[in-house]
């Protein structure tokens, strides 16, 4: 089943970001892909497809979205398949592993790991604890 439009594009900005940086701002990315696009790209658009509200999205602007977040799968935002299943649990892995301060994840091998089993090495790094980061109270880590 296709993931939502709105969860796969805040996946994207998630990803996008180094660690302890913030995610780009809609308005950051209106204004970034207004050229990219060559047409005006509002913040409401941005906006409306990032809370769900606007359901579809140009290829192009979908396109240009993914260059923009780093996803070198364009087909992520329009997939024909299945195939936004395994870009997604990509993301959320590399994401995670940043987020979590792993400093070495070796991916050598392509295509060996299951759904499943990707799935299972996403639940084992979530468990491991934050690494090298202090939070103050009242923060919220995303």
């Amino acid at each position: 089943m296709a993931l939502p439009l709105a969860e796969k594009i805040e996946r994207l900005i998630a990803f996008a970001h180094r660690y302890g940086e913030p995610a780009l701002s809609s308005e950051q990315i209106a204004a970034a892909l207004t050229p990219r696009v060559a047409r005006v790209v509002t913040v409401d658009q941005i906006t409306a497809l990032r809370d769900g509200s606007m359901t579809e999205i140009a290829d192009d602007l979908a396109r240009e979205l993914c260059q923009l977040c780093h996803c070198l799968d364009d087909s992520y935002l329009t997939p024909i398949g299945d195939e936004d299943i395994d870009i997604d649990q990509r993301l959320r892995l590399w994401t995670l592993a940043r987020d979590r301060g792993l400093e070495h994840l070796a991916a050598r091998a392509p295509g060996t790991m299951s759904r499943p089993m990707l799935e299972e090495l996403i639940a084992d790094i979530e468990l491991r604890p934050v690494s090298g980061v202090t939070l103050q109270a009242g923060q919220i880590r995303r």
